[in-house]
């Protein structure tokens, strides 16, 4: 990661990658009191210096900062993370008056002024441990010249503070107390705060054993374990990330598999550990624990189940033995990393409503996933037929609660889309703004049906602009990945569903691809479009997976673009504005 020194009195340093943090040499701050109830809160930096809080409805946000600092507070919105464009406002309290305005940035420059004040403070006051202000904005202000529009895609708060108050111009915040963190500002969320964990909960831990990972660029990790046997049937309730210490930008992604075998059928393999990377290295009787149960990525957070659903454990039709993968990203090769990493999960006898389940849905991890060089706005597509949705699916639907989007370097947006009697309708998630660093698990705003005739699609956009060769499906970072995890309920058979294409247009045998594409002249941008053409053409491979063996099944489909795509109803709230005002009203 980068960050650009600047001498300038500028409100945040400019900031490369989304996860640079402000990290004082101070003792670590725990989660304050906020002065009234708030639906989500955020610790911004590493030391529990910056707290954020915040309530959304349908039209403002509410944000409530306390910051460790009897000086000025910088916070604001950005669509990369970087420091320009940002919507930002700047505020503190000096000799017992409040300030507070609303700047944006173009430039490395110092922020200006907007001429529309559209961020409003509520209260600030200074307290023994820091400063806290409370304030008020439109999701849209209207201002499209200075403010941004706050939408449901992943926004990166920039933020920043500092010593002393702003006395005509803002002081320079220095390196240490400035950063930038990718939220949900929109999202529906879980917090602890939220959850009455029952008294009989119970833990358990799949953790990798002190494990020396090699120093290979790339590196993953499987680690199986058993559950120990449950006296009756549990819900698991929630699940969290537990990261060794230090390998915090190391381990970029862990996913507990399970097996259709049972644990007494695999006694010999319990507690092993091995090199993986889907089957590769992976024991013959372990190549069928691919069922996901458990999906974290970097910068994924606690999870938990809401408060009807639950993923059930202890039943003979449960699973009982499982593969942890661990991704280790280590792209400086460092030696001597010791990483005992994993995942906790909690779990009651006190029964919910609804078994849920996890369905794995896209692009298959392969080398026939092709991106182009030097394409801006490159798209892949995945499907899952309706043909295979009914092998699981009941007549009455399933219902979908909650989604993680998984993409590697190149990901800019992903769309996870649902197609109904032959028309695209509302998607399950859209995001504009998909960040590398922030790959967590995504509420729904509001539960949503799939019925075994729909289709699903997931798009992946990426940025490969900046590439001299093509980019291909793998493991590795630099190759990609277009997956979305998708929580249900009730759980059905199917596991995962997944598609590859097979380029006919260009060759009729599918081995010939990679070598015939590899000879093209990617910097000639009509080759770029003549591979474009082909990928629209393209039939696909589509294969399903489930826990039982007689549902697998796989089929080669043409997939055409539809005719009816959904079209995002429009946002009048500045054309109302405008109306009125011109009205005199």
């Amino acid at each position: 990661m980068t960050i650009f020194k600047l001498k300038l009195t500028i409100l945040v340093g400019l900031v490369t990658f989304g996860l640079v943090q402000a990290t004082d040499p101070v003792n670590y701050i725990p989660k304050p009191t906020p002065t009234r109830h708030f639906d989500h809160y955020v610790q911004l930096d590493t030391t529990g210096q910056y707290w954020l809080f915040w309530t959304a409805n349908d039209t403002h946000i509410t944000f409530e900062t306390h910051v460790n600092t009897h000086g000025y507070i910088g916070l604001g919105i950005s669509p990369n993370g970087k420091m320009f464009p940002a919507d930002v406002i700047v505020g503190g309290v000096k000799d017992g008056q409040t300030y507070f305005k609303d700047y944006h940035t173009t430039q490395h420059a110092p922020p200006i002024v907007d001429q529309s004040q559209d961020w409003f403070l509520i209260a600030g006051k200074e307290t023994a441990s820091g400063t806290v202000l409370t304030f008020v904005r439109k999701l849209n202000t209207c201002d499209s010249a200075d403010d941004m529009v706050i939408t449901s895609d992943t926004t990166r708060i920039i933020f920043s503070y500092h010593p002393d108050d702003v006395a005509g111009s803002i002081p320079y915040h220095g390196a240490t107390r400035r950063g930038t963190k990718s939220v949900m500002l929109l999202s529906s969320s879980l917090t602890a705060d939220d959850v009455n964990m029952p008294s009989d909960a119970v833990t358990f831990d799949f953790l990798q054993k002190s494990y020396h990972v090699p120093n290979d660029t790339t590196v993953y990790s499987c680690q199986t374990f058993t559950l120990p046997p449950l006296a009756s049937k549990h819900h698991m309730i929630k699940y969290e990330p537990i990261i060794t210490p230090g390998n915090e930008l190391v381990v970029h992604h862990m996913v507990v598999f399970h097996c259709n075998q049972r644990a007494a059928e695999l006694t010999s393999y319990s507690g092993a550990q091995f090199r993986c990377g889907r089957v590769y290295n992976t024991p013959k009787p372990l190549q069928g624990c691919y069922h996901s149960f458990v999906a974290w990525a970097l910068g994924g957070t606690t999870f938990y189940y809401p408060p009807d659903t639950g993923f059930s454990l202890g039943t003979a039709n449960d699973p009982d033995f499982f593969v942890m993968e661990t991704h280790y990203n280590n792209p400086t090769a460092k030696a001597g990393i010791v990483d005992s990493s994993g995942i906790r999960i909690t779990m009651t006898p006190t029964l919910r409503k609804h078994d849920a389940g996890l369905l794995l849905l896209g692009m298959g991890v392969s080398r026939m996933h092709i991106i182009p060089p030097m394409e801006p706005n490159f798209v892949s597509q995945a499907f899952c037929p309706s043909s295979f949705l009914k092998k699981g699916i009941p007549p009455e639907g399933i219902q979908i609660f909650a989604v993680l989007q998984h993409s590697h370097l190149l990901g800019r947006q992903m769309i996870t889309r649902i197609h109904r009697n032959g028309r695209e309708i509302k998607p399950l998630v859209t995001d504009r703004h998909f960040d590398f660093d922030f790959q967590d698990m995504r509420y729904l705003s509001e539960k949503r049906t799939i019925y075994p005739t729909d289709k699903l699609e997931l798009n992946c956009v990426y940025d490969s602009s900046h590439r001299q060769n093509i980019t291909q499906g793998g493991v590795s970072t630099q190759d990609e990945m277009c997956e979305a995890f998708i929580l249900y309920y009730p759980r059905m058979h199917i596991t995962s569903c997944e598609s590859t294409p097979v380029y006919d247009t260009i060759t009729d045998d599918v081995d010939d691809v990679i070598p015939i594409i590899k000879t093209w002249n990617w910097t000639d941008a009509t080759v770029r479009t003549r591979f474009r053409s082909a990928l629209e053409k393209s039939k696909y491979i589509h294969y399903i997976s489930a826990d039982i063996d007689s549902l697998k099944s796989r089929i080669l489909t043409a997939e055409n673009a539809t005719e009816h795509p959904f079209v995002e109803p429009p946002d009048t709230t500045c054309q109302q504005i405008s109306g009125l005002n011109k009205d005199g009203k």
